[in-house]
């Protein structure tokens, strides 16, 4: 079974407004507000279970209920737009994730997503602690809003999202896992307006640079999250 969930900056191209929107699949997203929030659709709820915020979905899918986690106030970006120019190598199963998306931006015509080093450790930290208790949630307890975490992790931000979702159990192979990873992507990036939170956050004109990471847990389940910035 897969889920997923969205979280972006807040604030919607199409007028909701607040953070915290939850669509009728149960995934939501979670988003990023900034002093000036930039004008850019920032996604409301995103969907299918499988995986969380935004979302994909499914390979024996249903959809999962978390709500989006929006950024702390005291959390305050960085005036530049640009993150630290550190681009990084995404492992096999992130990989294909990345080429995933980028083949959906180079067709809506958009320009490549560029993995950093900085939103891979946001990722791969929120992956763990999912995996280790929390579940399919933007914001784990003690963890800080995504925003926060990606200024403490160096990066210069002035839209942020993450799309989280998880779906299994799978084999411990890497094809398997990929798979898994891959099929939640699709999942978002098939997702229909207005429950398209995911798909949304992915082609962003906002966002720039991601962080993908994929992690398989003892019982089999697989956890991805992906992390934006500008």
């Amino acid at each position: 079974m897969t889920a997923l969930q969205t979280s972006d900056a807040c604030g919607s191209a199409r007028g909701e407004g607040a953070c915290a929107q939850r669509g009728p699949a149960g995934i939501s997203t979670a988003t990023a507000p900034l002093a000036a929030p930039p004008d850019r659709a920032t996604q409301p709820a995103a969907r299918p279970r499988a995986s969380a915020s935004p979302s994909s979905s499914q390979a024996a899918s249903k959809p999962a209920t978390s709500a989006s986690a929006p950024v702390s106030p005291g959390a305050s970006p960085s005036t530049s737009a640009n993150p630290p120019a550190t681009p990084a190598t995404p492992g096999a199963s992130a990989g294909q994730v990345l080429a995933l998306i980028n083949t959906a931006r180079s067709a809506a015509g958009l320009p490549a997503l560029t993995i950093t080093s900085g939103l891979e450790t946001t990722a791969s930290a929120h992956n763990l602690l999912m995996a280790s208790g929390c579940g399919l949630s933007h914001q784990c307890p003690g963890e800080p809003a995504i925003g926060a975490r990606e200024t403490a992790a160096g990066i210069h931000w002035t839209a942020a999202g993450e799309n989280i979702g998880e779906g299994g159990p799978v084999a411990d192979t890497t094809a398997a896992i990929t798979q898994m990873a891959v099929t939640l992507t699709q999942d978002m990036l098939n997702e229909q307006p207005p429950n398209d939170g995911h798909r949304m956050n992915i082609l962003s004109t906002s966002f720039t640079h991601i962080g993908i990471a994929v992690y398989r847990d003892s019982s089999g389940t697989v956890w991805l999250t992906q992390d934006f910035s500008n």
